[in-house]
């Protein structure tokens, strides 16, 4: 065997856990390196997880406003990124009086625009997925229907089939993903350029894609991908937020009690953040980009 590939992601980290799930699950840092490490470990096709290697890096880009460096950036570069990852938050994405919130946004307006990115890929996870709609010059919004809090089934689009369920079987088979879910602001609205995969009725835009400019319709090349939910998300952690949101007043009653009603889904599993939504993911991170001359 020869040597592995290496896939490198800049995880930017917008949130701190609570202290109960730090104390239990670590760090969100510790939360998507585990995720992507087992989403990996069980994908499909055993030779990939046998000839890739992960490293996850992570960036405060809250307290600390840190960035990957350029020369991380740049194509071809020995220790530059595959991917740029971001995390859910507390936070409201479309608040820009909150002083993170403008320079993230103008970075991945940056990265997912300028010609010498384009070999990068963008994922982003719940207020991840608003930042890259609201740097596209699309919308985020309250969401009038209230709080997604538990195992919601995602609609599936006919791209958002390709895209998330391949020819895998799944709890949803091909028509929805289940994903834990623990928002309530929304993207209303897919921003241009993007393509709708996935949605529910209290959110109409759950998960996009935009593809690379040199994707073709027989060879799909990703360039952002997103999603509303978190598949990173196990039950022992969605159990713990639902409890401290409720004994905080963030959920009222009718809320916590859906939630808790929702908590783990049908099965118990927490959904297919671990399965058919991981492996997802992991397809896009593999997926070979040209490099722009």
């Amino acid at each position: 065997m020869g040597a592995k590939r290496v896939i490198r992601v800049a995880l930017l980290i917008c949130d701190t856990p609570r202290p109960e799930v730090i104390a239990e699950h670590g760090t969100y840092l510790d939360i998507f390196r585990k995720w992507l490490t087992e989403s990996l470990a069980s994908y499909p096709d055993d030779s990939v997880s046998a000839e890739t290697e992960l490293i996850v890096d992570g960036y405060d880009v809250v307290d600390k406003q840190e960035y990957p460096s350029p020369e991380r950036l740049v194509a071809a570069a020995p220790d530059g990124y595959d991917c740029i990852m971001m995390t859910g938050s507390k936070h409201t994405a479309f608040d820009t009086t909150d002083p993170f919130i403008p320079p993230l946004i103008n970075f991945v307006r940056d990265v997912a625009t300028s010609d010498q990115t384009q070999h990068i890929k963008l994922v982003g996870i719940c207020f991840g997925h608003q930042i890259i709609a609201l740097a596209l010059g699309g919308e985020c919004v309250s969401g009038k229907q209230g709080w997604e809090v538990g195992v919601y089934g995602c609609e599936l689009t006919p791209e958002g089939r390709y895209w998330w369920t391949g020819d895998v079987e799944g709890q949803g088979g091909g028509d929805k993903v289940y994903l834990e879910q623990m928002h309530r602001d929304v993207v209303p609205s897919v921003p241009a350029g993007c393509h709708l995969l996935l949605k529910t009725q209290k959110c109409p835009v759950h998960s996009m894609v935009r593809y690379h400019p040199a994707s073709t319709p027989t060879k799909p090349l990703a360039q952002i991908l997103t999603v509303q939910g978190h598949p990173e998300f196990t039950p022992p952690i969605v159990s713990k937020l639902i409890d401290a949101r409720s004994a905080a007043g963030i959920f009222d009653e009718e809320a916590t009690a859906e939630a808790r009603r929702r908590f783990g889904g049908k099965d118990g599993s927490g959904g297919e953040g671990y399965g058919r939504v991981g492996w997802a993911v992991w397809r896009v991170l593999l997926q070979e980009i040209p490099i722009q001359t």
